[in-house]
């Protein structure tokens, strides 16, 4: 039995710009990061707007903004409702750096 792994680069493939692709292997869909700007320029996550409803899990790579900046939107507005994997130390550590983000940006 042979199955049929297919990877989509939604950002971060030709460019600077955030990380994100979705890696499907037969009928799964994994987000592999979903990063976002420090501006939060809604242009970068219009794509992975588009394929919200097919992700059945997220995998977190590293804990900075270019690789989960984009989660709590995802989440939170957007209705993301599946399994998130990352490590303990990028749990932790992206925990800490999205909460550092948000109180430089809006407690200045």
């Amino acid at each position: 039995m042979t199955s049929i792994i297919k990877l989509q680069a939604l950002s971060g493939a030709m460019d600077e710009s955030s990380p994100c692709y979705i890696l499907q292997v037969d009928e799964v869909r994994i987000l592999l990061d979903c990063g976002w700007d420090e501006r939060f320029d809604f242009e970068i996550i219009r794509e992975i707007k588009r394929h919200i409803h097919l992700i059945d899990a997220v995998l977190i790579s590293y804990p900075n903004v270019a690789h989960l900046g984009a989660l709590p939107y995802l989440v939170g507005k957007l209705n993301l409702n599946c399994p998130i994997y990352a490590t303990i130390p990028v749990y932790k550590m992206g925990q800490m750096f999205m909460y550092d983000l948000y109180q430089s940006h809006y407690n200045m």
